[in-house]
């Protein structure tokens, strides 16, 4: 994907993804509530791991991740990301590629996967902090991703609909990921 040209709109969020610049690795966790959608929880605005766990969360998958982030100005970063899991007994791995860019004022965060291409708006609510959020019609999808940066870790808490899911319900599925970023020693 291209650059896209900076308007005046951008300038407020010039190195809005400098925060994630390097590799990172850890784990997303998938966790299920048992209660399907039959459940009610107030969601509150920052989501945080300890809001995870006043739920009867069940794990539900496990994925190994490494993502590599780019800068390649204040308003456009490239992002390459390699998902491991077990699947059958042996382990699957699947690569992707994306950009975090400013445009028109707004922020956006690409991905292409293997099979399908993801694309989710975002908001800066407070410095190292993204919030990203996307919905498609066919198949229905609505996630959203509450993603703080510090110096060493990376943490992404968020919720998703699927298929059949009411979005007007609590959510069924929540996501925990948890990254640390990788030193690089090879100068």
């Amino acid at each position: 994907m291209e650059e896209p040209n900076v308007t005046a709109n951008d300038a407020a969020y010039a190195n809005v993804y400098a925060p994630l610049d390097g590799r990172w690795a850890g784990e997303f966790i998938i966790y299920e509530h048992p209660q399907g959608q039959s459940y009610v929880v107030d969601i509150p605005m920052e989501l945080h791991a300890e809001f995870l766990q006043t739920m009867p969360l069940k794990e539900s998958n496990r994925i190994q991740v490494e993502q590599e982030y780019i800068s390649k100005s204040p308003y456009f970063q490239t992002v390459n990301i390699r998902d491991s899991y077990a699947a059958d007994g042996k382990i699957e791995s699947i690569e992707s590629h994306g950009v975090n860019k400013v445009q028109d004022g707004k922020l956006w965060c690409i991905v292409q996967k293997p099979d399908e291409k993801i694309i989710h708006q975002g908001s800066a609510p407070k410095p190292n902090v993204i919030v990203w959020q996307g919905s498609d019609e066919m198949p229905f999808r609505k996630e959203l991703f509450y993603e703080t940066v510090h110096k060493d870790t990376y943490e992404i808490i968020g919720y998703g609909y699927y298929g059949e899911d009411n979005p007007d319900k609590s959510p069924r599925l929540w996501f925990h990921g948890k990254y640390q970023r990788v030193k690089n020693d090879q100068k």
